[in-house]
Order: C-alpha cells, then sequence, then structure tokens
C-alpha cells in the first residue's frame, strides 16, 4: 500500500500559504488596497520594502512578477527577493530558485535553482521541497528519484497537494517502491477532491481507462474551468492527441480559455486548432478571428497567414483536399501546436 506516512497526512490542514506575501494579498488590508488602486498600493509596498521590510519586498517582487499596479519586471523582481533572501527569509531563498527554475529576469538554470532550493528546505520551507523534487525529475537522473520521493513524501505530510499528486505518480509508476494502483488512486482523489488540478486530470485518466468516461469527462472539464493558463496550455496537446471526440474538445476548449486571456502565442495556437479541426471539421472562418488577434499583438506567424495571398492559398488547400479525399474530416492538430510553453 502507501506506506506508514499515508496514514500521518493530515487531510484536514489547509493548503500550504506561501509566507506574507500569500497572507496579505489573500485576507489582509494589502488586498484591498490592490483591489482599490493597484497603482496606489504598490507604490506603499515600495516604499515599506525600500526601508527594508522583507515582508514588503516579498509582496513587491510578486507584484513585479505579476504586473500588478506597476509594469511587469521580472529583473526588479529577482533583485527584491534576492534582498529579502539576504536576511534569511525561506520564502525569498524559494523565490529565487523559482526565478532561475522558470527565467524570470534571468537565464533559466535548473542546477542553480535547486542550491537555492535547498537552502531553503534548510531553512524550513515545504514548497520548496516540491520544487526540488520536480527538478531532480526534469533532470532525468534515475538515480535522483529516490531524493525525490523522499521530498515529496515531507511535503505530503504537510498537506501539500502537488506533492500528494506526485506521489501518486510514484506509486502508479512503480518509480522508487512498488508499483501500487489501488494507493496511486486514493492518493490522486485525495489531492482531486481538495483541488489539485493534475490530480484531476489523472484520476480521470483512472476513470476513463476504468471504462467510465462520462465521469472522466466531467471531471476534466471542472479542472479546465478552474485552472490557469499554464496547466491550460499543458493539458490541451495531450486531449487533442486523442482520437476521441470528446477529450479533442476539452482540448480545445482548454486552448480557447487560454486565447481569451488575450496572449498572442495562445491565440496563434488556439487558430491553428480552429483551422486544422482539432475537434472534428476545420473552421476557418474562427480560425481567421483568432489570426487576426494574434496578428494585432505582433505575432509574427500569425501577420504571414494573415496576408491575402496565404489566406487565398490556405483555402486554395483545404478545397483541393476535401476534393481529392472528401472522406476526411480533420487534420492531425497536435504537430501543430508545439511547442507550448
Amino acid at each position: 500500500m502507501c506506506g506508514a506516512w499515508l496514514g500521518r497526512l493530515d487531510v484536514t490542514a489547509p493548503g500550504l500559504r506561501i509566507a506574507f506575501q500569500r497572507e496579505a494579498l489573500d485576507s489582509g488590508r494589502l488586498q484591498a488596497r490592490l483591489a482599490r488602486n493597484p497603482q496606489e498600493a504598490a507604490r506603499a509596498v515600495r516604499d515599506a520594502a525600500e526601508r527594508g521590510s522583507v515582508a514588503a519586498q516579498l509582496v513587491l517582487g510578486q507584484i513585479l512578477l505579476d504586473g500588478r499596479g506597476t509594469r511587469r519586471d521580472p529583473e526588479a523582481a529577482l533583485i527584491w527577493f534576492e534582498r529579502a533572501a539576504k536576511q534569511g527569509d525561506p520564502e525569498a531563498w524559494n523565490m529565487v530558485g523559482r526565478c532561475h527554475e522558470k527565467g524570470w529576469g534571468v537565464p533559466q538554470d535548473y542546477r542553480r535553482a535547486a542550491g537555492y532550493f535547498e537552502e531553503a528546505i534548510r531553512r524550513g520551507h515545504v514548497w520548496a521541497k516540491v520544487n526540488l523534487a520536480q527538478i531532480l525529475m526534469r533532470l532525468g537522473d534515475p538515480a535522483d528519484r529516490p531524493r525525490a520521493y523522499t521530498l515529496f513524501r515531507q511535503a505530503a505530510e504537510a498537506g501539500n497537494l502537488k506533492a500528494i499528486n506526485s506521489l501518486a505518480r510514484f506509486l502508479e509508476e512503480g518509480w522508487v517502491v512498488p508499483a501500487d494502483p489501488v494507493g496511486a488512486a486514493r492518493l490522486y482523489r485525495l489531492a482531486a477532491e481538495r483541488g489539485d488540478h493534475w490530480a484531476q486530470f489523472n484520476l480521470a485518466t483512472q476513470m476513463w481507462a476504468a471504462g467510465a468516461p462520462d465521469e472522466a469527462i466531467a471531471l476534466i472539464g471542472r479542472a479546465i474551468a478552474a485552472s490557469d493558463t499554464g496547466f491550460r496550455r499543458r493539458i490541451a496537446p495531450l486531449l487533442i492527441d486523442r482520437p476521441d471526440t470528446a477529450l479533442r474538445q476539452l482540448g480545445l476548449e482548454a486552448l480557447a480559455r487560454c486565447a481569451a486571456d488575450g496572449d498572442g502565442d495562445d491565440q496563434y495556437r488556439y487558430a491553428i486548432a480552429l483551422a486544422a479541426g482539432a475537434a472534428g471539421w476545420p473552421n476557418p472562418r474562427a480560425a481567421r478571428v483568432w489570426f487576426r488577434r494574434a496578428a494585432a499583438q505582433g505575432h509574427r506567424e500569425a501577420i504571414l497567414r494573415c496576408r491575402p495571398l496565404a489566406l487565398l492559398r490556405d483555402s486554395a488547400r483545404r478545397c483541393f483536399r476535401r476534393f481529392l479525399r472528401p472522406g476526411i474530416a480533420r487534420t492531425p492538430a497536435s504537430p501543430l501546436l508545439e511547442p507550448l510553453r
């Protein structure tokens, strides 16, 4: 089964909050100030940060990452996280690691990120354990899997949902510990019921394989509706690659929600999927709308596609293809969707 540690999981514990800036943005007066006047609140936070407040430095770094109340500036965000880290704050060490992991304001470097996560872990930061474990898995050395498993287990015992989902994957795949599909399903369900989107997707995958497609589709639909753009970008090609129309439609919905957020790359990918018939027949009219929206944001490929000659060429190709192979309802879309960020 899942081991003795599973019995120690506190399933009633609230989700881990990430130091001051998450608490303040969730429930404090700072949240109200940001809602009423983001620019004024950002100035107040900057003043406190410059006076040496670690909490304000963390908040300011996050504001600069998000571009909330000020121009988005990842380089400046990293500087403020580093200032807070110099004062010994574990969340700041974790955020400096995240910047190196994601390439926010600095070239992406997993190994440098790992060093910052190690320091945050030494100072008692739970999320840093998850972040370091994920990096170890991405680096791909099987010798690192036992350490990753231990880090995920420790974070799961602290109630971290992402860690619980990752442990379930270890059990499902038989990494480090013997394969335990029943234990994996139990952990997926535990994290899914508390809102982890990847756990919901993984649980839905098991449901589909077990012959419960309606429940699986409903669960994936809820995950897509409640998740963020990062999750939707990653899940869309997984679904569009499936032969089942209902799953492809969910993948197209994920792309649509990404495109609606206004990013030119997302709008272009959605247009490509519509033009290719990712979930059924091609929809060139809707595709043109999204190509134009992406082009308006300066997306180079979208601009080329919006030129009259390119549109005429694409229309001729579609007509020619239908004339030669009238039974083809759609063309494979997933190769056109890469690379997803």
